[in-house]
Parts: C-alpha cells; structure tokens; sequence
C-alpha cells in the first residue's frame, strides 16, 4: 500500500471514528450538558425542543461515514477533499461534549469554533467540487445533507456558545447589557448564515436548504423560548430570519432555471 492509500485508508477511519465518537461522548456525560447550560441560562438560548436537531445530524453523519469508508470510495476526490475536515468536525464535537459538562467553558468554546471552522471548510470544498462537476445522487444525500445540516445547526450554536461563555464566566448576569449583546450575537449569526448561502449558491439543493433550515429552526426557537423574558433577543432573532431567508429565495431561485436547462439537455440527449 502506498503513502496516497495510506492516508486515505487514515482519514476514512478518522470519519469513522468521529462519528461515533461524537455519538458515544454525550452517552459518557450523561445529562450533564442540559444541566450545565441550565445552570448558565442566557437570552438567546433556544427551547429545549431544538436540540432534538442532534438525532437527524448524528444518523446522518454516520451514514456519511459509512458511505466514504466503502474502499470503493477510497479515491474519491470530493470525499479526500472534505474528509479530513468532516473528521475534525466530527472528533472536536465528542470533545466539547466532554469539555463542556467538565465545565471548562473557554476551552469549551474554543473547540466549538474549531467545529465551526472544519464545517465551514468542508462545505466551501464541497462547492468547489460542484462547480468543477455534478454530484451524483449518493453524493448529495450522503455528503452534501450532512454537512449542510450539521454546519447550519454549528452556525447557530458558536454564537449562542459565546453568550453561555460570557454568562458561565461571570461576565454577564442579566439586564440590559446581556440582552443588548446577545441581541447582537443574533443578529451577526443571521447575517453570516446569509453571507454563508450567497457564498454558496451553486451547492446543490440538498446542501444550501438543510443549511438554512437548521440556522432558522435554531432563530425560531429562540423566539418561542425567550418572548416572555427578553424583547430586545426576541427581535433580534426575528430580524435575524429575515436576511437568511432572502437568502434562500435567492438560491431556490437563480438555481430553478439550471434545474430547468439540466433537465432539458438530459431529454435531448442522444439515445
């Protein structure tokens, strides 16, 4: 086996790792995670219901790993381009669920932006990989639903992350101050979400809307959970909404027509 194969043969078993790993670790912390963030509560968290986002992301995640492990998919030049990155999302999010209960919150939050980073980095490799070719269609449900999910859901979470940091290190306790930054924290994350789908327009559909699905499930729990306690976040959170989904009109829309021309050119094709 050469070094190439080495190392593909390494990133695939590094996928498979994480996945689980990522599984495994909550199962080790118990329900310290939900307690930990109960303890250090903040204007900007969202309801308890949307954390269930994490049941679809971990089911998809492991049918990604499973689908870049296949040794027919050892050279596969989309999955060596975002395999390394998908493993380091996927290994850094176990270890925040370790850090995190630990109640080491700086650590905690710098590893919550190392996820945020890896994702990022897969999914802009992805549209580079699409505008260079067509996926097929395991690649889209396989590869491009996982990572759009999963980077929607990180997008949301970093910026809530700091806000529960602030809190936990006692830099912020309540009032206006807290409402006012946390207000801000929404507001960034609707406009990065949304800079976040322009910069990836050409991504398939299975890629941009689970993305923006999960950034506007997060905004909108936000809105159910924190109306009774805070109108400055709960504006923020509906403004927030507003740029992400003009954001994704603006990609269901310019990418109707190619789905369209794509469509044509396969019916005129030669027999």
């Amino acid at each position: 086996m050469d070094d190439k194969n080495r190392q593909d043969v390494a990133r695939q078993a590094a996928n498979v790792f994480g996945a689980f790993f990522q599984i495994g670790a909550p199962v080790l912390t118990s329900e310290a995670v939900g307690r930990v963030s109960a303890e250090n509560s903040t204007l900007v968290v969202p309801a308890n219901y949307a954390f269930t986002i994490w049941g679809p992301i971990f089911l998809l995640c492991l049918a990604y790993a499973a689908y870049q492990a296949l040794p027919a998919n050892r050279d596969n030049l989309l999955l060596r381009r975002v395999g390394w990155f998908s493993a380091g999302a996927f290994i850094s999010n176990g270890l925040w669920e370790i850090l995190f209960p630990a109640r080491q919150f700086i650590l905690a939050q710098i590893v919550i932006v190392g996820i945020f980073a890896f994702s990022a980095l897969a999914y802009l490799r992805l549209v580079r990989t699409i505008r260079e070719r067509r996926l097929d269609g395991a690649e889209r449900w396989l590869v491009a639903l996982p990572f759009g999910l999963l980077f929607g859901w990180i997008t949301a979470a970093t910026l809530v992350g700091f806000a529960t940091t602030f809190v936990a290190l006692g830099l912020l306790g309540g009032g206006t101050g807290e409402a006012l930054i946390g207000a801000a924290l929404l507001l960034a994350g609707g406009l990065l979400a949304s800079a976040v789908l322009m910069a990836g327009r050409d991504a398939p559909l299975h890629g941009y809307l689970p993305y923006a699905a999960a950034v506007l499930w997060a905004l909108v729990a936000v809105v159910v959970n924190q109306y009774d306690a805070s109108l400055f976040t709960t504006g923020a959170a509906l403004v927030a909404v507003v740029p992400v989904a003009l954001a994704l009109f603006r990609n269901l829309s310019s990418n109707r027509p190619r789905r369209r021309e794509s469509r044509t050119l396969s019916s005129d094709a030669p027999a």
